[in-house]
C-alpha cells in the first residue's frame, strides 16, 4: 500500500511539473504532429519522393496523426456529439431516405452507418486517412457494403459518380475552427450538393464569456509549494511558469459557476452558404456587464452547432451544458482583473489560420474594462497539449 501510494505520489508531481500543465482530459491530438514538421525558409518540405509544399506536408501529417485510433476512440466514447448526430440523421429520414449522402471526413464510418439506418440509398463516405480500409471492413461488419461506399482520400480531389441531396460531417474542432475541417465540407457542398440539399449541420455558432480561472493560480502556487517539499527556493520560476500558462490558448474544461457575464455571440455561421474565403478573418464584438464582485482571470469560447431536423437538434459545448471532448478554449489575462456588478467589458476577437500552419489558429483579443487601458493580445492555438 506504502508503495502503491508512493508512486500515486510521482505521478502528480511528474504531471504538475510538465511543460504546460494541461489537465489529464482525452482530447483529440492531432496537433502534436503537425508542430513537429520541418519548415524551411523555402516554404518546402523534403519528402522521400522529393520536394513537396509546406501545406501538402502539414496536411500529410495530420491525415497521418488521424489514422490514429486513439482520437475515434475519444471521438465516439463522447455520447453528447454521437447521439447529437444520430437522433438528427433519424429525425431527418425522410429526407435521407431513399437519397443520395455524402459523409466528409467520414473517420470510423458511424454517420455513414447511421444515414442507411435512417434509408439512404447511397453513401459515399471520404476518408483520406489510413482508416478507410479499416473503415470498409465496419461496412462490412454491418452488411452495408452495397450502400456504404468508402471513397478513399481528399475531399478536395474525390470525384463522385453522381450529386448528392444530403452532406453530413463532423468537422468541428476546438473554438470551431481549429484543425480547420470546414473548408472541405464547403468544397463538397459547391461541388456535389444538389440545389436546397440538406446540410448537417446547418448552422454554427461561437460564444465568448469572461471568466474567473483560479486553476492559473493553483499551477503557479504549485512553484511554492514544490519547494517547500524539498527545502529549496523554487518560486524564481514562478514568472516563466505563468508565461508558459498564459501564453497560448488552453483546450480545458471551465466550469458553469466561473462564467461572470452573460455569453455572447460573436459569430454564427450559415453553412449552406458561408464561404472559404469567409473563414479567413472571423470576426465578432462582444460587451459584457458582469454578474458581480470577482477576479476575472481570462475569457472563454465554445461553440454550438444546429440540426435542421423537424424537430431540431443542437449540439452544445457550451459549460451549462454536458461535458464533451471539446471542452472549452481558454484564453488567460497578464494580470487577474477585479470586476463588480455591471463592470463593462468589451471588444473585438478577431480568428484567423495560423501563418505557419493553417490547421492552427491565431486568436486576437482586443478589450476594454470599464475605463481601464485598451489590451490587445494575440492567442496561439497551436498544438492544443
Amino acid at each position: 500500500m506504502q508503495h502503491a501510494q508512493t508512486k500515486e505520489g510521482h505521478e502528480k508531481i511528474d504531471k504538475e511539473q510538465s511543460d504546460c500543465y494541461e489537465p489529464l482530459k482525452k482530447r483529440k491530438t492531432v496537433g502534436t504532429s503537425l508542430s513537429q514538421i520541418y519548415e524551411d525558409n523555402t516554404g518546402l518540405q523534403a519528402t522521400s519522393d522529393g520536394l513537396c509544399s509546406k501545406k501538402e506536408a502539414q496536411d500529410d501529417s495530420y491525415f497521418s496523426a488521424y489514422a490514429d485510433i486513439g482520437i475515434h476512440e475519444d471521438m465516439l466514447a463522447d455520447t453528447v456529439r454521437t447521439n447529437a448526430y444520430r437522433l438528427a440523421i433519424l429525425r431527418c429520414w425522410e429526407q435521407i431516405r431513399g437519397k443520395v449522402v455524402v459523409d466528409v471526413r467520414a473517420g470510423t464510418g458511424i454517420l455513414s452507418l447511421f444515414c442507411v439506418q435512417a434509408g439512404a440509398r447511397k453513401v459515399y463516405a471520404i476518408e483520406a486517412s489510413a482508416l478507410a480500409e479499416e473503415t470498409r471492413k465496419v461496412v462490412t461488419a454491418n452488411g452495408m457494403e452495397g450502400r456504404i461506399e468508402v471513397v478513399c482520400g481528399r475531399a478536395e480531389e474525390v470525384e463522385l459518380p453522381e450529386k448528392v441531396d444530403v452532406i453530413v460531417s463532423e468537422w468541428m474542432g476546438y473554438s470551431l475552427l481549429y484543425e480547420s475541417m470546414l473548408p472541405s465540407v464547403i468544397h463538397i457542398r459547391d461541388k456535389w450538393l444538389k440545389q436546397g440539399g440538406l446540410m448537417l449541420p446547418s448552422e454554427a455558432t461561437i460564444y465568448l464569456a469572461p471568466i474567473a480561472d483560479v486553476e492559473v493560480e493553483d499551477r503557479l502556487q504549485f512553484w511554492e509549494d514544490i519547494g517547500t517539499k524539498y527545502h529549496v527556493d523554487m518560486s524564481a520560476l514562478k514568472p516563466y511558469a505563468h508565461r508558459c500558462v498564459t501564453r497560448k490558448v488552453q483546450v480545458k474544461p471551465v466550469e458553469m459557476e466561473d462564467i461572470l457575464a452573460t455569453p455572447a455571440k460573436v459569430v454564427t455561421f450559415d453553412l449552406t452558404t458561408v464561404s472559404a474565403e469567409d473563414l479567413s478573418n472571423v470576426q465578432g464584438a462582444f460587451s459584457f456587464s458582469c454578474y458581480g464582485w470577482s477576479q476575472m482571470q481570462g475569457f472563454a469560447t465554445w461553440f454550438d452547432v444546429l440540426f435542421p431536423s423537424p424537430r431540431p437538434v443542437l449540439l452544445s459545448t457550451s459549460p451549462y451544458s454536458e461535458d464533451t471532448h471539446w471542452m472549452q478554449s481558454v484564453m488567460s489575462l497578464d494580470k487577474p482583473v477585479q470586476v463588480t456588478q455591471d463592470t463593462r467589458v468589451s471588444g473585438v476577437i478577431k480568428i484567423t489560420p495560423n501563418s505557419r500552419n493553417n490547421r492552427f489558429l491565431d486568436m486576437t483579443l482586443k478589450y476594454s474594462i470599464d475605463d481601464r487601458e485598451e489590451v490587445e493580445r494575440l492567442y496561439p492555438m497551436d498544438d492544443c497539449r
